[in-house]
This record gives structure tokens, C-alpha cells and sequence, in this order.
């Protein structure tokens, strides 16, 4: 089976765009079955150019951003998929200070090699202080 573009949560996110582009052709086939207008062909090409540039142009811009939402979509999952299987092969990240034996009260103890302290002091305001 065939991976299709868009899934049903891009689908829902592209129905904003969807729902004026139906309604733009609605219109465009109300004025080419009923023409309120004598026939002048300016005004007809005026009015079916007001509605189906508008038409081609949101239909282009739904089409890119559903193409963009996927792509972001499929970016995410991989991205989970990559950071849980670090997590499963055993990264070195908090882990090796647990195994370092580093505690709370060790990891205060230490200071940098030029003597400042990296623990981050809470912040103090006038309305703490009084």
C-alpha cells in the first residue's frame, strides 16, 4: 500500500483553506450559469478573473502547506523515534552522573576551575526581601 501525502490530522489542519475554495467555486459556477450582468464579455472576464485567480492561488497555497505540515509531521516522529532509541542504547546524559555517584549534595560541593560557582541562585526582589 502507497504512503499517501496527507494524512487525516494534515487533512483537518488544510479544511480551513478547504472550505472558502468550495465556496469560491460555488460562486464561480452561480456566474457562468446565471449572469446578472448584459453580456459583455469585459465584465464576465473581470468577474471570473476575481474569482478564479483568488481560487488558484489559495488551492497552490493550501497544496504547499499541506506538503510543508506533512514533511514537519514526519520530521517530529522521526525525531521520537531517533531520541527513544538513544534512550534505549543507554546515552550518556544524567545517567552518567548517577553512575559517578554525583548527588545533590555532592554536585553543590563542587565549583569550576577558575572558583565560580555554577548553581544558579534563586532570584531575589524587593518584594521577597520586605
Amino acid at each position: 500500500m502507497s504512503e499517501r501525502t496527507f494524512d487525516r490530522e494534515t487533512l483537518l489542519d488544510l479544511t480551513v483553506n478547504v472550505i472558502p475554495l468550495g465556496i469560491i467555486l460555488f460562486f464561480v459556477v452561480l456566474f457562468l450559469v446565471v449572469r446578472p450582468w448584459e453580456q459583455n464579455l469585459f465584465l464576465t472576464a473581470v468577474s471570473m478573473a476575481l474569482l478564479v485567480v483568488p481560487f488558484v492561488a489559495l488551492a497552490l497555497l493550501t497544496y504547499f502547506s499541506g506538503r510543508a505540515i506533512a514533511g514537519a509531521e514526519q520530521a517530529d516522529a522521526e525525531a521520537v523515534t531517533t531520541d527513544s532509541s538513544t534512550a534505549e542504547s543507554g546515552s550518556t546524559g544524567a545517567t552518567a552522573d548517577l553512575a559517578d555517584g554525583v548527588t545533590a549534595e555532592t554536585a553543590d560541593d563542587e565549583t569550576t576551575t577558575d572558583g565560580d560557582d555554577d548553581d544558579l541562585e534563586p532570584a531575589v526582589t524587593e518584594a521577597d526581601s520586605e
